[in-house]
This record gives C-alpha cells, structure tokens and sequence, in this order.
C-alpha cells in the first residue's frame, strides 16, 4: 500500500481527494504498522515455544530439582536412583506450564492471539484501500474481516482458560516481561536494550501515526527520469 498507485486510480484519487486525505494516509500507515506487529509477534512466538520445547525435552527448569538421596527406599514419591527428582503431580497440562514456564505460556497466548487480530485488522484496511473505487465491495470486504477479528476475540473470551479473558491475560504478560526483564538487568546489556527498543516503537509509532509521512504521487522528475529508461 505505499507504493504509488496505478495510473488508472491517479485521476479517481485526485477527483476525490484521495491523494490529500490525511485519513488515507493514516490508513495506508497503520496498515504497515499492523504487518510488521502480526510477524513480528508470530515469530517471537515459533521461538519461544521452541524453546519451551527444548527445555522440556532436556528437563530443565521443571519443578521438584534433583536432590541427592542417601537412602531413597521404597518412597512411592521419589523416582530414580541415587540422584532421584520428587514427583509433582498437577491436575493439568496448564497447571503444569503455570507452574514452571508462566512467562513463555503468557508469551505465547498472548502474542500467538494478539499477531492473529493484528493480521485480521491489517488485511481489513489493505480491502478498504484497494477497493476503494468500490465503496460497497470495500466496506463489505472490511466488514468481512473485522468479523473475523471480532469473532476470534469473542470466542477467546468466551472459553479463557486462564487470567480471564484477554485484557487479563495482556496485563499478565506486560507484568511478566516486566519482571523478566528486570530479573535479568544484572546479566548483561540486552534488557536494557530490549526495554529500549520496545520504548522508540511506541514513541516512534505514535508520532508516525499523527502525522504521516507517505506521500501520494511520485515527483514529476522522478517520472521523467522513469520515461528516460524505458526509452533507452
């Protein structure tokens, strides 16, 4: 979407102003806005939920540390040998990720949902602009899309499995990533690094989205000079 438009839309658009509305180019920017969140939050999930599984596969992190036992006996709460790890019995597979990875559970939810919606919402402006031409068939392409976005909330809030639903459930994860964060300030410089950066993205976000910056048409030197090319 901020690419210069075809020809055959340059008169419609400057017709109907199109190519000086603010509101337009607000739509074209959040548009790019929503992309870059949906990936970005999609691929922090994969890796996440990678690691999950790593740690998973190799036993770390999991509740009930091995302990070195002298005599473990016939102790129906104790399995292995000399080096034994005490059994945790939970009810569920949730209570169990709660348990030992809340952070990553949180995490993945959160932005597996959250990437989803964005996705949904950026797709429902990318019909509106496209379509434009076609008031009706944009809107009920949009309308489309924001039913999915809004169905997929609903049902999320509908049948929560934890936290509540999925206001609770972004408070928990902002909280988390907090004290992660936090907790790992002393380890090293990319904490604070990481907080920096999630900082200019909003601040860089919003100052971007009250004053967009896209512009409509190319300038008449650049067409000439594109005119130049495909006459040698």
């Amino acid at each position: 979407l901020q690419a210069t438009p075809p020809s055959a839309m340059r008169a419609w658009d400057t017709e109907n102003g199109i190519d000086k509305s603010k509101r337009w180019r607000t739509l074209r920017y959040t548009y790019l806005l929503l992309m870059v969140l949906a990936f970005s939050l999609e691929t922090n999930t994969i890796f996440v939920a990678t690691q999950v599984l790593t740690q998973l596969a190799t036993a770390q992190r999991v509740a009930g540390r091995q302990e070195q036992m002298l005599n473990v006996g016939a102790d129906s709460d104790m399995i292995g040998g000399l080096f034994s790890m005490r059994k945790e019995v939970t009810a569920s597979m949730v209570d169990f990720l709660l348990k030992n990875f809340e952070f990553e559970y949180c995490t993945v939810r959160f932005h597996f949902v959250t990437g989803l919606l964005s996705f949904a919402l950026a797709q429902a402006l990318r019909v509106r602009y496209a379509l434009r031409k076609y008031e009706a068939l944009s809107m009920s392409g949009m309308c489309c899309l924001l039913t999915v976005a809004s169905g997929m909330l609903t049902y999320t809030n509908a049948n929560t499995i934890t936290y509540g639903g999925y206001v609770n459930l972004m408070k928990r994860q902002f909280q988390l990533s907090i004290n992660f964060l936090m907790t790992r300030a002393k380890s090293g410089p990319m904490s604070a690094v990481t907080f920096l950066f999630a900082c200019l993205t909003i601040i860089y976000a919003i100052k971007g989205w009250i004053s967009p910056e896209f512009a409509y048409f190319d300038s008449d030197w650049d067409d000439n000079r594109r005119a130049l090319w495909r006459f040698r």
